[in-house]
């Protein structure tokens, strides 16, 4: 079981009135396991512990400490009547059923409970490098992105956030509502999320000096709130600003649908659909985020999605799944799904499989290509490519020393190409034809 696995099976486990005070720590990056899972206190842990946990299996480095309110690269538009068009990812999250819950349990019990879901959203948030901007009741408004990162990666940023959401939401805080006898049918929450470019996005001081806020506004901020308000119980909705700026798959999102009058309703564009001033109507596209298509390329722990219904992922603890930039005869570990990579970079995707244990030998792999994305040539787009097929054999173990692991490895030599997100399953049999892993790497590519 992975660390994160075990963080999100135990983080509401001691939501009681009696639980004792959180255990200080020097050092989180230093904080053992036992540590974090035993000094879990009412609610979710102490600041920061939960990020630190997260934030490596994306490849990010250190934790997020940004403060709610203005966003740091705008602190100079405070008071000063100055704007500036910047480009934002927002995110609106919505605590979903919480409202009911008061009329069911005590308000010293409500407020407890509601300040561990708000820190859960805030410290998922800044998990991926995002800041929150504004709590709002059981709301929650986040933008992702700056000066210092790239449009695409604050995009990857909101998308993973979400997904990393609903899987603590999931995993976490619903079993422990029905463990405690909560009434946990109504809770959730809904998420929209859309980008704006440069120039469909003002950054200002709104208000006073003293009674104010810098703040963002544009078509594509309010839009997110108005996605927010579409989305169903634990999904989230994806905004045509997001959609078209990097070619979103339509098999990782889905069209949002209601039954009305025995009939099946698509419902493609954001409502009520506002109108130009000639009365010609805005058509904004939407689209809900696939959560279990997603799950698949998340780069979360490969235990922790194998677990979750639905996420066809197959793990197996002697087999390791793995994709590599090279540069210059160099190769850094290139973390799923994390970032948008420059097109025409060397890849290389390997898979290890340690030889001393019960696996049936020979292991044939297959590695299944999918392209996405408007500038994939249509005759290859949204489909799989013919399985590449390569064989790991076990490795002879020295009379000498057996309890060496040796590992045998096989590679595919791959290059980014098309703008969009892009997929390659990687699936392993036995000698006996039997599935014994499977899984995704997502590439994104700008």
């Amino acid at each position: 079981m992975s660390n994160l696995e075990s963080i999100f099976g135990e983080y509401f486990a001691l939501l009681n009135d009696n639980t004792s005070s959180l255990v200080k720590n020097e050092s989180y990056d230093s904080m053992t396991l036992e540590d974090s899972t035993e000094s879990l206190t009412l609610g979710p842990q102490e600041e920061f512990i939960l990020q630190s946990k997260i934030r490596p299996y994306f490849g990010k480095n250190g934790i997020n400490r940004s403060p709610i309110g203005t966003h740091p690269d705008f602190i100079s538009l405070e008071s000063s009547g100055s704007t500036q068009e910047h480009y934002a990812c927002t995110l609106f999250i919505d605590i979903k059923g919480s409202t009911r819950l008061s009329l069911l349990y005590s308000l010293e019990f409500i407020f407890n409970f509601k300040n561990a879901v708000i820190r859960t959203c805030i410290e998922t948030i800044r998990t991926f490098d995002g800041h929150v901007h504004r709590l709002m009741g059981d709301a929650v408004m986040a933008f992702f992105g700056g000066s210092s990162t790239e449009k695409e990666d604050a995009i990857a940023d909101a998308i993973n956030c979400s997904i990393t959401l609903r899987a603590l939401l999931e995993e976490s805080i619903k079993p422990w509502m029905n463990e405690q006898g909560l009434d946990a049918k109504d809770f959730g929450f809904r998420i929209g999320c859309d980008f704006g470019n440069d120039k469909e996005v003002l950054w200002g001081s709104f208000g006073y000096r003293n009674v104010g806020e810098v703040s963002a506004t544009g078509l594509p901020v309010d839009m997110a709130s108005k996605l927010q308000g579409l989305a169903r119980k634990n999904e989230t909705m994806l905004g045509q600003g997001l959609l078209d700026f990097v070619n979103w798959p339509e098999e990782y999102s889905n069209i949002k649908t209601r039954e009305k009058n025995g009939v099946t309703e698509e419902l493609r564009i954001v409502t009520p659909n506002i109108t130009y001033s000639d009365n010609t109507p805005l058509n904004y596209r939407m689209r809900q985020l696939s959560y279990l298509n997603c799950l698949r390329f998340s780069a979360l722990p490969i235990d922790l999605r194998s677990k979750i219904k639905g996420s066809q992922v197959i793990a197996n603890s002697n087999i390791k799944y793995k994709c590599y930039v090279i540069d210059d005869s160099d190769s850094k570990e290139y973390i799923s799904a994390s970032r948008f990579l420059e097109p025409n970079e060397s890849l290389i995707f390997s898979v290890e499989a340690t030889t001393n244990n019960r696996l049936d030998f020979p292991l044939k792999v297959s590695f299944i290509k999918t392209n996405h994305g408007n500038e994939t040539p249509i005759e290859e787009r949204d489909i799989e490519y013919p399985a590449v097929e390569k064989f790991l054999r076990k490795k002879k173990i020295s009379q000498y020393n057996r309890s060496t692991a040796l590992i045998s490895r096989v590679e595919l030599n791959e290059a980014t190409l098309y703008r969009g997100i892009h997929t390659m399953k990687c699936e392993v049999y036995d000698k006996n034809r039997f599935l014994i892993f499977r899984d995704w790497i997502g590439v994104m590519i700008k």
